[in-house]
């Protein structure tokens, strides 16, 4: 009796995602108390329900302890990143358009990525904080993974790059902005590596609990409103800025041409991620 129940229980903590080692050790506990305690079998529950109760807990810890892992290992990319990007305008570069063509598609990577790797980890970490409970419902922890896994890839994406631009550019830029750029990718990226593999047990975690996934109104605590009328209000806000920025170096028509162009990216990024990063339901 109690042998079948073990065997039915590790068959349903393998569909729930419970990793072999811990499967075996939760087994090994499990079958101490059943073998000890002669009322324990009907305190237990059915098989499905004790796997779906591990998973639940072990799915919050792990999603938390990856979006906190993935935003610390990008905040070291992100170190990397605005030192050689601040550092580029004292490099010597040549102008961008006549860099090699490899060079220029890593410039357009160096541009975009990292700004869709901020999102995520910054939305992924501002929902594990804001939401402790030590079980959450699993569309939630869908949401919470996807944050955190794209923020990573975006944030590799932008290490290569940055290493494929320092390269190209390494006979007609200064030598140290090459040697630095080159020696922080080669930190960063396998730190972001690295943070991959708590997300990808986190994600392999498949809880059964019900509820709402939430959306970006409850991540940032904002009174509900039309999600696309926020994306907008945000869009033109961050071209505004770019905008003023090139306007007190006196480019206004440049000024206008990356504000505009600042405002319709963020606007792609909004309709290509918002509901696949849940920032609308």
């Amino acid at each position: 009796m109690i042998d079948r129940y073990l065997e039915a229980l590790d068959l349903e903590l393998v569909a729930v995602g419970i990793p072999r080692r811990l499967r075996r050790r939760i087994l090994a506990e499990s079958e101490d108390h059943l073998r000890s305690d002669d009322g324990a079998r009907d305190r237990f529950g059915r098989p499905a329900e004790v796997a779906n109760a591990f998973a639940a807990e072990l799915g919050a810890r792990a999603s938390r302890r990856a979006a906190v892992g993935a935003f610390a290992a990008l905040g070291v990319a992100g170190a990397v990143y605005a030192v050689s990007f601040v550092g580029a305008s004292f490099a010597g570069h040549a102008p961008p358009d006549t860099w090699p063509l490899l060079a220029q598609f890593a410039l357009v990577a160096v541009i975009v990525a990292p700004q869709v790797s901020f999102v995520a980890g910054s939305l992924a970490l501002v929902r594990v904080l804001r939401r402790r409970e030590p079980v959450l419902p699993s569309a939630e922890l869908t949401v919470i993974n996807r944050r955190t896994v794209v923020a990573l890839v975006f944030g590799l994406v932008t290490m290569v790059a940055l290493g494929v631009l320092a390269f190209e550019l390494r006979n007609d830029s200064a030598g140290w902005w090459v040697a630095f750029t080159l020696a922080g990718v080669a930190v960063a990226a396998p730190l972001l590596v690295l943070a991959t593999l708590p997300a990808a047990v986190a994600a392999r975690l498949r809880p059964r609990v019900a509820g709402a996934s939430g959306d970006l109104f409850d991540d940032l605590g904002f009174g509900r409103t039309d999600p696309w009328r926020f994306a907008r209000r945000v869009a033109i806000g961050l071209g505004l800025v770019v905008f003023l920025a090139a306007a007190v170096q006196g480019d206004l028509f440049e000024g206008a041409v990356n504000g505009t162009a600042e405002a319709l990216a963020c606007l792609a990024g909004f309709a290509a991620f918002s509901r696949y990063l849940g920032l609308r339901r």
